[in-house]
């Protein structure tokens, strides 16, 4: 579990009012720089405690605001095609969040693992005893008195956490296959643990596998809650042909069953220059321009070297790692256009608006 901090330019991107300056944040926060120190250092906490003094609610009043009814806004990772960036994508999404201030909890639902072995530090992560297949698998009624034992704390004071997966979830993909209400699955999960989700979270991000499983079509119906899923793709042939299955993959969905589920999508490792790379932008402008988030990410080598952690190498996501590079800065303002898309907030809070401040 770890301390996360940082300086006051990272601070205020993170924070996101595009006007605001370092010495109104300063004030928001209410801390004056510690004597012999030379930069500010801020944490995700003191971001948080700023929203709600602009917002003038005490945050002390926080527990009291948090509606334990609700399942927070659900952001499901999808593609059906592997190697466009998917995971690196939900990963860094979810670890900018959590710097930001929100409590985010993180599903990996691959079996692949490849969140839990970056969010874990290593590539050797061990077993786990349960992954999301366990709980899909339940015939439990009630909530999953198990679930909280089964997260793993990512970031200190429940800003980031994780259910991870491992090989065996492989298993559980198959099982699902011959179970009873195998499209209601995730949708069943979510509804049945709303008091702790909502109580503990303020954004829940899935990174499913890649193709169309069991387990990714049934997120993908749990996802008409949100309306839409989160769609990764690469500005190449055969990435742009396999965004279009998915497409046909969602109509099939609100065919057979009563989820209307659009797609955002996020154009990933850009690389100008390139005749293919431009021929492929025109032809997703032409088709998505409506749903295209407006932020591209550039092919930036530091996302492949952070997929390529090792015991004894630590990785950790790039917008932790850093936060200044233009990888991350591009992941942040992503987030920052998630949070609107997707209605994340604080307890208590309104959406923020990027022109606030």
């Amino acid at each position: 579990m770890r301390s996360i901090e940082f300086k006051t330019s990272v601070a205020v991107d993170l924070y996101d009012a595009n006007e605001i300056s370092p010495k109104k944040l300063q004030d928001l926060i209410g801390r004056e720089k510690p004597q012999g120190q030379h930069h500010m250092r801020y944490t995700p906490f003191d971001l948080r405690a700023a929203r709600y003094r602009a917002a003038g609610i005490d945050i002390n009043d926080f527990p009291n605001l948090v509606d334990a009814l609700k399942v927070p806004p659900v952001i499901v990772c999808r593609m059906t095609k592997g190697g466009v960036g998917k995971t690196t994508t939900a990963v860094n999404l979810a670890a900018a969040l959590a710097m930001m201030g929100y409590r985010i909890l993180i599903i990996d639902a691959d079996p692949q693992a490849s969140t839990s072995n970056l969010l874990q530090g290593n590539t050797d992560s061990p077993e786990v005893d349960k992954h999301i297949g366990h709980f899909m698998l339940s015939k439990a009624d009630g909530p999953d008195d198990d679930l909280k034992s089964a997260t793993v704390p990512v970031f200190e004071g429940g800003l980031l956490a994780l259910l991870p997966s491992d090989i065996t979830l492989a298993e559980s993909d198959a099982a699902v296959v011959t179970a009873m209400s195998l499209h209601d699955r995730a949708h069943r999960f979510f509804n049945r643990n709303r008091e702790y989700l909502g109580r503990n979270y303020d954004a829940i991000i899935v990174d499913t596998a890649p193709g169309t499983t069991p387990i990714a079509l049934a997120f993908t119906y749990a996802a008409k809650t949100a309306g839409k899923i989160l769609a990764v793709v690469e500005p190449v042939g055969d990435c742009v042909r396999a965004l279009e299955s998915l497409r046909s993959n969602l109509t099939e969905i609100a065919k057979n069953t009563d989820a209307v589920v659009e797609m955002e999508i996020i154009i990933n490792k850009f690389q100008p220059g390139r005749t293919h790379v431009k021929d492929n932008m025109a032809v997703l402008y032409t088709r998505y321009g409506a749903i295209l988030n407006e932020t591209v990410v550039p092919q930036f080598s530091k996302f492949a070297r952070q997929m390529g952690a090792t015991a004894a190498k630590r990785s950790t996501p790039l917008v932790e790692s850093d936060p200044t590079s233009v990888g991350a800065r591009a992941l942040i303002d992503i987030a920052h256009s998630v949070i609107q898309t997707f209605g994340i907030t604080h307890p208590g809070l309104p959406i923020p608006s990027r022109s606030e401040g």
